[in-house]
């Protein structure tokens, strides 16, 4: 995945008004070639170019040339960020805004870097801060000129729409939607009478990027409060891409809004097997294992990434999506047992998460360990009886130990399910071999056991 303007953080973005503010503040003199100005611009072209690690090095490096540079500072408190390296970057915005303590660029930082770990109320005072220093004129205009007015305003300016967008963010981010929805409103970012549910489902179905999609669905929310499939939908897609506080907050407005008592208790169900149930996940440790999946998928930094999701479960110690991590990079050393191990400890941290009992059946039937995988796989069934790929899971380490009559059972019934809700290519091997059990009976060769990736909202981890 490449890095997205997402909830309440446009890092890339960030990173760029940085850049140019860098090379602006250069000194006049032409730079040499380990000057601050010098550094920050190679650390610049690395992160472009897409050698985080390096640019994160030659930031530091910027920062210590110069200590009282601001421009190097926020270099290294964004790279920092970005990578993940929170403490740093703290203390690399705080000695900024130490030097500066009104530049509205730090400021904006602050907010950005605030909301990322959970601290909306400062991020809030830092937007605050910011607008307090427009002429009172342009004040008041921003926060109660009508909707007509606001609406070209900030078609005009970027800065100021992406100013509205952090502010939208954090108070959803908060909780408090709406008045995420009443700023929205206000500064015409939604319209009435505009069907934005239609709009996204439509980017959905037809193919849209992420970042399309995300933004298809964020303005249904914020403009048809009353949309609650739509709303689930985006809660469900939110959690597939890691962001579960936000997520959550989506599944269970949607459950609200919702009058079907049929969809009150599938988002009931959702929120405890798949959102943590009663055990919430703060906000820091979301965006570190967030990170940390990036440095493991994008750049293969194993070793980074380990340490992150450590310090995620550090912080949120029932998180289970960091264990099935910690279980890959265990895999991808060749220690199979302690994957198991990892997968152990996340069923035991959050008995409820279907994923996690999920891949360590998996992991148990690669090990053709056919018992243990039988009574993972079972409860991973038990808690989603959807899940396709878990049955001919199950089917598999059934059929391993003769138990036919069971195999028959889970096959047919994911077989079933599949075909009905995606179509019969997705099952077309296990399909077949079933219907050779059926014709000749059993033979040496096992069942194939692929995972399809069938419902949104219940796959990525």
């Amino acid at each position: 995945m490449t890095a997205r303007v997402t909830v309440a953080l446009a890092i890339a973005l960030a990173c760029v008004s940085v850049w140019a503010r860098a090379a602006g503040a250069q000194e006049r003199r032409p730079p040499t070639a380990e000057s601050p100005g010098a550094l920050v611009e190679r650390a610049r072209a690395a992160y472009a170019q897409g050698r985080h690690q390096e640019a994160l090095e030659t930031a530091r490096r910027a920062a210590v040339a110069a200590p009282r540079s601001v421009s190097a500072l926020l270099a290294l408190g964004g790279m920092a960020e970005f990578m993940g390296e929170f403490d740093e970057a703290s203390q690399a915005y705080a000695q900024a805004q130490a030097l500066a303590p009104n530049d509205n660029v730090t400021r904006y930082r602050l907010a950005s870097f605030a909301t990322r770990i959970g601290d909306y109320d400062r991020a809030l005072r830092e937007l605050d801060a910011i607008l307090g220093t427009q002429p009172k004129s342009m004040q008041f205009f921003f926060r109660w000129a009508p909707a007509f007015l606001q609406k070209p305003l900030l078609k005009r300016s970027p800065a100021l729409e992406q100013f509205v967008a952090l502010q939208i963010d954090i108070l959803m981010e908060k909780g408090d939607v709406a008045a995420a929805r009443r700023l929205a409103r206000r500064h015409a970012v939604v319209d009435s009478g505009r069907d934005y549910c239609a709009e996204a489902n439509a980017k959905k179905t037809g193919g849209g990027s992420p970042d399309e999609v995300f933004k298809a669905f964020r303005l249904a929310v914020l403009g048809q409060p009353s949309a609650a499939d739509c709303i689930w939908w985006y809660g469900q897609w939110l959690t597939d891409e890691g962001y579960m506080r936000l997520g959550r907050l989506m599944v269970e407005e949607g459950t609200r809004m919702t009058s079907s008592q049929e969809n009150k208790n599938s988002g009931n169900r959702f929120v405890r097997i798949r959102l943590g149930g009663p055990r919430p996940v703060a906000k820091r440790a979301e965006s570190l294992f967030l990170i940390a999946k990036q440095r493991y998928l994008r750049d293969g930094d194993g070793e980074g990434a380990a340490r992150l999701f450590d310090e995620s479960l550090r912080l949120s110690p029932t998180f289970a999506r960091p264990y099935s991590y910690k279980a890959r990079l265990a895999l991808d050393d060749g220690d199979r047992e302690g994957a198991v191990r990892w997968l152990r400890r996340g069923v035991e941290a959050d008995p409820d998460s279907w994923r996690t009992w999920h891949n360590l059946g998996k992991v148990l039937l690669a090990a053709e360990r056919w018992d243990e995988a039988e009574h993972a796989l079972a409860k991973t069934v038990d808690l989603f009886p959807d899940d396709v790929g878990g049955r001919l899971a199950l089917a598999r380490a059934l059929y391993a130990q003769g138990k036919w009559d069971g195999y028959r059972k889970q096959t047919e019934s994911a077989v079933g399910f599949a075909r009905g809700c995606c179509g019969a290519d997705i099952v077309k091997e296990p399909a077949g071999f079933f219907d050779k059990f059926q014709r000749w009976g059993p033979g040496a060769v096992l069942p194939p056991t692929p995972d399809p990736r069938v419902i949104l909202g219940w796959n990525q981890d």
